[in-house]
């Protein structure tokens, strides 16, 4: 492999104290990931943390936007993992964009359209997508339905909303509605470049709209859809899309960056994701993806596990039970 640098930048691991522990610690387990993915793979890589056991950041909260810059004029290649929420990972590409790294995540010009909601909907009219609008105080939509913001990421600011009356308590300012989908959350992660690879479909295990864990990889049938939705968004890299399985797969949302179950796919297949990661830039020819084993990732209240913050940990558990989604059409 060549020996170029890599500017690793996740943004849990330099502003945890924006963000509470239970998403912080998801941040964190992905940060361990492609780090010790990319040192493995690459002999120069600039991180945003150092620690690998128990990250702790060198970046101050105010100061991080400073730093990233001139990590940027020392390394070669970058890749940003952070919120779309405050359009934070539109502003750290368009920096990526602009100076002389090369970028291994998505474009800017695909991040702006993954972190406005109400953008990826339009922008997936014909795929089976949940019919969403923006919220003004009232809906033309069928309850139940979900609220949530406009930029959110992960399962923050989500309502359930059963009725009119509860619509009152949805913020008016930055909030979308969208008509509830019944059946199993789940998520694909994919490796985008010339081809779309399908690297794992894996379970989102929801508690009180909180990510929970996942189990990964699961069967699902029929996954056109997911492919169809990233061919219209133009994305590259590590992404994940959030869907619904059973029956006709729904989209919910499109995330152009690594996503948490990026954390157990070393694990399931016996590769290396960041490796994977700049195969996949210099077009070099990927490995068949075929699972070895099922994980089983859980978060948990507790200071032992992948990794750990703040009360909550990671935790990878093997299984040998199978999970099987039918489908009815692609």
């Amino acid at each position: 492999m060549r020996s170029e640098k890599v500017f690793l930048f996740e943004y849990a691991t330099c502003a945890r104290s924006k963000l509470p522990p239970s998403i912080a610690v998801e941040g964190i387990g992905m940060f361990r990931t492609l780090y010790e993915g990319f040192a493995l793979a690459r002999p120069q890589v600039y991180r945003t943390t150092f620690g690998i056991e128990n990250p702790i950041s060198f970046y101050d909260a105010e100061n991080y936007t400073k730093l990233f810059e001139e990590y940027l004029d020392k390394a070669d290649f970058a890749l940003a993992i952070a919120p779309e929420s405050g359009f934070e990972l539109y502003r750290l590409t368009k920096k990526i964009e602009s100076s002389s790294c090369e970028n291994l995540g998505c474009s800017s010009k695909s991040v702006r359209i993954a972190t406005d909601k109400f953008l990826t909907y339009k922008k997936l009219k014909g795929i089976n997508i949940p019919k969403t609008e923006i919220f003004d105080g009232k809906t033309r939509l069928e309850f139940p339905l979900i609220a949530k913001p406009r930029d959110g990421a992960g399962c923050e600011g989500i309502f359930f909303v059963e009725s009119e009356k509860e619509l009152e308590k949805i913020p008016r300012e930055n909030y979308i509605l969208q008509e509830y989908a019944e059946g199993q959350p789940c998520s694909a992660s994919l490796l985008i470049g010339d081809e779309i690879n399908l690297l794992s479909l894996q379970t989102q295990e929801i508690e009180n709209f909180k990510y929970v864990g996942a189990e990964i990889p699961v069967e699902i049938e029929n996954t056109g859809n997911i492919l169809r939705a990233v061919e219209k968004i133009k994305l590259h890299g590590f992404v994940g899309v959030d869907f619904i399985a059973g029956g006709e797969i729904k989209i919910i949302e499109i995330n152009p960056r690594p996503t948490t179950p990026i954390i157990a796919l070393n694990r399931v297949f016996d590769f290396n994701v960041a490796e994977l990661i700049l195969k996949n830039y210099y077009r070099e020819k990927l490995p068949k993806f075929e699972p070895k084993r099922k994980i089983y990732m859980k978060k948990i209240k507790g200071n032992k596990g992948y990794a750990s913050f703040g009360g909550y940990s990671i935790v990878l558990e093997e299984s040998v039970s199978s999970t099987r989604f039918e489908g009815t059409k692609a």
